[in-house]
């Protein structure tokens, strides 16, 4: 269980908070609260792991954790820097028979490690390590290839258990002969290559005549030279493992003296269970032996460094078998450069794989005052489990990075009143500062600008692309699929390990509402908006893709479930701001080839791609001024039958007022509940209109149908009717879908198709910019906007005079409507004001030639949404083998200065968190738009939020490449 948190105090308040949950909820159990502790919160700076069986040593861990005490079931870190980490694989010296009994019985990874290993020394010719492994035999009935092949198997199968609980080593260090595992769990060398260097090491020193024993002595190596120089017998100095641990091989009791002597002196000293001198002079003569038994093979290139003891450093890829693994037998071990070799390349956790501690004493005396995290797998006295449970948390703990959530499993049910994590709060405003009043109103329209193409910057690597179906048919996505998988700048792979992820969307053809809802809905049902979810963590942008979603050139007929999922595709971006989303709306005969792709790869924003001629033109979508057009004139009969639907909520009730003050001579207002009598006496009786309340159901067909009757040719029909649900794209279901796209979408298609309309009539639908912006949680409500933009398309199309008002924010009197107090007040922060009524309606009776935006903004918060006047250049994406080199540690210090106001970017601390060193959400916002502007790369914002350093910072932006600047 883990608990993690920003400050020493505020990880006990956490304990002590989630201690009293257990005790007011005696059935909770541990899994319970691992599950729900990694599931909903970020891993912090100060971190302590309680290791339980049950809920009684839960509470002992979390009271060891509250009192700031020691606990053997309770580990604890506050590193904050992402470490490097090694496995360290030791000689022999500690081995015994049956010292993997245990972990073959009980752990599967370890067992499976084994079975693998002793199939390859049986297929080698050799005797398998599984005896010596777990039986309790005579020492004296095994083999040297059975003893070095289960020390050999052991460190391996300890490692694929570590690798099993999400400790992954950066590099591998070995001694003598634990250097050969090292070696094969790094990569540097397969199984069978491993195999048999351990069979012809231990077949050539089996052979060796003698009496011998090799001993460790608590000395350093001149006091060693002085006792070999004063011992009779022959001896040599074989191991330098720290300033203080060195070991001596040689005849028996050359060696028994020297440790007698050792001891004399008050030092430590011990025999070790090996019995050939290894690693001095005496094994020349094998050399020519061993080369013969030794694979003829290299080290392979590897991600994971490996580093030998006999050379201590690394060993580079290339270097052949034949005189390493002579060396490797014949020289002196120097461990204690291995080690510091290994500090140099950035390790500060060290795993021993071994069945009792050998080399944590030697690394902890060569560290000195420096620190690092040091930890065994097993010991001799304790159960494996036990110990190797108790090295993990340890190792785990120390790392910021560690996947918990892989190891302890994402918990799907919440524990009802479980505390949050705690934090400790700071104002960054004193008080709210109002918004500036903005009175203008501004009408603009919608444009497609052609956009040109660039050279692209270099490349040094293609990018993964992941493609997504939203149609189970998915010939879209199978189209783009091939597209992609001839360019040279994509490599296909999953979502979760996807750096750009193409949504393809379904292609309907349908111009029909009621086919246009049933298909949205049921994909709301099926969950299909919930694809941002399966985007992992190297993603940077999503890309829908729709064909004949928008109306780039004039009279195009729009696909309205097209239309709308770009919307909702819209909304989705702003409900996730750490990603880029992005929309691509092709023809039916636009080519799925290079162009396509590389908008993909190099584009942004709203993008179109056409063909024009023999060409494909790429477009942009843009916002600009509408042309002043010219009001209906009212007076010329417009205004003799006049249909209101939606008539009472508030911009009906607006509309009527309106046109009875300006000579209406009959309203008809349809909506499900009648509208108040007083109400109409209001709007009648000072202008001596006829001002009529009629309930009508727009969903359903027989009652538009019976409300039409009688009714007489209306001369202009405004439809203002609707509803909304308002949330996460992930938590939308068909039934908020159907709500929302009922009287909107189904209403209009059943009022054109049964209201009598006059031959000039006019019809004005009530849209709203959401439709073309999307809004936070606004998903179906965005989509059944887009959809009454597409129907007035075709209404226009079929000789109809119709045109759809996208609206913004409308004041509110008390009267009822869509968007409730708390809704209007977010989308106010968006830079969206209240229109007045009045203003807004004389907006809207006018001669439109397009369909406006009619709204009023603040234009500095809104400068997102319209965008530059200018063209954009799209560029294409190849890939090269050279790329333009940025230092980006200074990068980093420099961006983080400038956004903090520091005025000197060398103060700035790397191994702090970007939390603690102060940048917030407004600033991540700004920090990332630096980065991509001066190097070309950033990172996803909740990746600057989520308590990443300076330095793991600088490494991040070090793997990741973009070709997209701002």
């Amino acid at each position: 269980m883990v608990l993690s948190a920003h400050a020493a105090d505020l990880l006990t308040a956490d304990a002590r908070a989630v201690l009293g949950h257990l005790e007011r909820h005696p059935d909770v159990s541990v899994d319970a609260v691992a599950g729900q502790l990694v599931t909903t919160r970020r891993m912090r700076r100060h971190r302590a792991v309680v290791r339980a069986a049950d809920r009684n040593e839960l509470a002992a861990g979390l009271r060891a954790v509250v009192d700031g005490a020691e606990h053997p079931l309770v580990a604890r870190s506050a590193e904050g820097s992402a470490s490097r980490l090694a496995f360290v694989f030791p000689g022999q010296g500690t081995q015994w028979p049956s010292m993997g009994a245990q972990a073959y019985r009980e752990l599967d990874e370890y067992r499976a490690a084994v079975d693998a290993c002793a199939e390859a020394f049986l297929a080698a010719g050799a005797a398998s390590p599984l005896r010596y492994l777990t039986t309790s035999d005579d020492p004296a009935t095994f083999s040297e290839t059975e003893i070095e092949g289960a020390q050999f198997v052991h460190a391996v199968a300890l490692a694929r258990v570590w690798r099993s609980f999400g400790v992954l080593p950066d590099l591998t260090v070995g001694h003598s002969l634990g250097e050969i595992g090292a070696a094969h769990v790094a990569g540097a060398m397969t199984l069978q290559d491993a195999v048999s260097v351990v069979v012809a090491r231990a077949g050539v020193v089996d052979r060796l005549p003698g009496d011998y024993a090799v001993a460790v002595l608590g000395v350093d190596p001149d006091t060693a030279r002085r006792v070999i120089a004063a011992t009779p017998g022959w001896l040599e100095l074989s191991v330098v493992n720290a300033s203080t641990s060195v070991a001596v091989s040689g005849d028996r009791q050359a060696v028994s003296a020297a440790v007698v002597r050792v001891r004399e002196q008050g030092r430590f000293a011990r025999e070790i269970t090996v019995g050939f001198p290894v690693h001095t002079s005496i094994l020349e003569p094998l050399r020519d032996d061993l080369l013969r038994h030794l694979p003829q093979s290299a080290f392979a290139d590897t991600p994971v460094q490996f580093i030998g003891g006999a050379t201590g450093d690394v060993v580079p890829a290339g270097t052949s078998f034949g005189d390493y693994w002579y060396g490797n037998l014949r020289n002196m071990v120097r461990f204690d450069r291995a080690f510091a070799a290994a500090l140099r390349c950035g390790a500060r956790i060290f795993v021993e794989m071994s069945p009792h501690p050998q080399l944590l004493f030697a690394m902890g005396d060569i560290l000195g005052d420096a620190t690092a995290t040091l930890v065994g797998s097993g010991r001799r006295d304790a159960p494996i489990t036990e110990s190797l449970a108790a090295n993990l948390a340890t190792a785990a703990v120390a790392d910021p990075g560690h996947p918990w959530r892989d190891v302890i499993g994402r918990s799907s049910h919440r524990l009802s009143g479980f505390p949050n994590a705690p934090m400790r709060a700071t104002p960054m405003w004193a008080v709210s500062e109002p918004l500036p009043a903005v009175t203008d109103l501004t009408v603009a329209r919608e444009v497609w600008q052609p956009v040109g193409a660039d050279p692209a910057p270099a490349r040094t690597a293609p990018l993964g692309v992941a493609i997504v179906d939203l149609d189970a048919a998915g010939a879209l996505g199978e189209r783009l699929r091939a597209a992609a998988d001839r360019h040279p700048g994509v490599v296909l792979t999953t979502p979760d390990a996807a750096e750009v992820m193409v949504v393809a969307a379904p292609h309907h053809g349908t111009a029909d509402a009621g086919a246009a809802v049933a298909a949205l809905t049921g994909l709301v049902g099926e969950g299909a908006l919930r694809y941002p979810a399966s985007a992992g963590p190297r993603c940077r942008d999503i890309w829908l893709v729709t064909v004949a979603g928008e109306e780039v050139q004039a009279g195009e007929p729009v696909d309205m479930p097209a239309a709308a999922l770009a919307a909702m595709h819209r909304s989705l971006g702003l409900e996730h701001p750490e990603l880029g989303f992005h929309h691509l709306d092709v023809s039916a005969d636009t080519p799925f080839d290079t162009t396509l792709i590389d908008t993909l790869l190099a584009g942004a924003g709203e993008l179109a791609l056409r063909n024009t001629g023999a060409a494909t033109t790429l477009h942009r979508r843009t916002m600009s001024d509408v042309t002043v057009a010219p009001a209906w004139p009212l007076e010329s009969g417009v205004l003799d039958n006049v249909v209101i639907t939606g008539g009472a909520g508030a911009i009906g009730l607006h509309y009527a007022h309106h046109l009875a003050k300006r000579g209406a001579r009959r309203i008809v207002l349809l909506s499900r509940r009648a509208v108040d009598p007083a109400v109409l006496t209001r709007l009648a009786a000072p202008h001596g209109a006829e001002v009529l309340s009629v309930p009508c159901d727009l969903t359903d067909r027989a009652s538009v149908a019976a409300a039409a009757a009688g009714a007489g040719d209306a001369s202009l029909l405004i439809h203002a009717a609707g509803a909304a649900s308002f949330a996460p794209g992930a938590r939308l279901d068909a039934a908020d879908a159907a709500n929302t796209f009922g009287a909107k979408v189904i209403g209009l298609a059943h009022l054109t198709e049964l209201w009598p309309l006059r031959h000039d009539a006019g019809i004005l639908l009530c849209s709203s910019v959401s439709g073309l912006w999307g809004g936070r949680g606004h998903a179906v409500y965005s989509a059944a906007n887009r959809m009454l933009d597409a129907m007035a398309g075709r209404l226009r199309a079929n000789g109809l005079r119709a045109v759809a008002i996208r609206w913004g924010l409308w004041q509110s009197d008390g009267a009822s409507g869509i968007v409730d107090a708390t809704e209007t007040a977010r989308i106010e922060r968006s830079g969206l004001r209240p229109m007045a009524p009045e203003q807004a309606i004389e907006a809207s009776l006018c001669d439109h030639a397009v369909d406006p935006l009619v709204l009023s903004a603040d234009m500095h918060r809104m400068r997102m949404f319209f965008g530059s006047a200018e063209p954009v250049r799209v560029q294409s994406v190849s890939v090269t083998a050279t790329a333009e080199a940025v230092d980006t540690t200074d990068a980093v210090r420099g961006e983080l200065a400038a956004v903090l106001s520091i005025t000197d970017p060398g103060a700035i601390d790397l191994d702090a968190s970007l939390f603690d060193l102060g940048v917030d959400s407004l600033l991540a916002l700004d920090l990332r738009k630096r980065f991509r502007r001066a190097i070309g790369r950033t990172v996803p914002l909740a990746t600057l939020l989520g308590g990443i350093t300076g330095s793991e910072l600088v490494a991040e932006l070090d793997e990741k490449v973009e070709t997209q600047r701002d």
